[in-house]
């Protein structure tokens, strides 16, 4: 099922609440590392680290789309095979994270502190800004590079998806450390 702007909207504002929320933990909580694996402060970390590669090519995509003509605005939007299987895998399933996936390195946390916390309201902030923009756009068609580059890109709400299946995927890995 796909969803809508408004839905990814709602759901994007649940994730920043949920991190909002975060900073009210313990310092040592936050930054204690597993075995294996990430501390809660690398997570948000990381998703910092995406937030600054996807946000500028949301701006891009989102600036140079034709204004919606439509009454339902930002209702229809295409999908493709891709994108749809990159959701679907990204996705966390029954409170679990399947499909174990090594991350790019330019992705790798590089242990900052709490100020993490506020960059992440910042590009969580602008991330939604750019949801409510994209309702007035005609999407229809508009495709934008994903982290791998120009050569593999998605719809602009697909990967408004994409982002926010990855985010809930991390915010699972921040439940089971907490």
């Amino acid at each position: 099922m796909k969803a809508t702007l408004e839905t990814l909207l709602q759901q994007s504002h649940e994730y920043g609440r949920f991190i909002e929320n975060l900073k009210a933990s313990p310092a040592e909580q936050l930054s204690k590392k597993p075995k294996k694996g990430w501390s809660v402060l690398e997570v948000v970390e990381h998703l910092n680290a995406v937030y600054a590669i996807y946000l500028p090519n949301f701006e891009k995509a989102i600036a140079n789309a034709p204004t919606n003509k439509e009454s339902e605005v930002g209702a229809n939007y295409q999908r493709s095979v891709l994108g749809r299987l990159s959701v679907f895998a990204m996705k966390p399933k029954k409170q679990k994270r399947q499909f174990k996936m090594k991350t790019f390195d330019f992705f790798e946390p590089s242990g900052k502190g709490e100020e993490v916390f506020d960059q992440f309201a910042d590009y969580k902030e602008k991330f939604n800004e750019l949801i409510r923009q994209a309702r007035s756009k005609d999407l229809s068609g508009i495709k934008m590079p994903t982290a791998l580059g120009e050569k593999v890109k998605f719809y602009v709400p697909e990967c408004f998806e994409f982002v926010l299946a990855h985010e809930s995927r991390h915010l699972q890995q921040i439940r089971d450390l907490l």
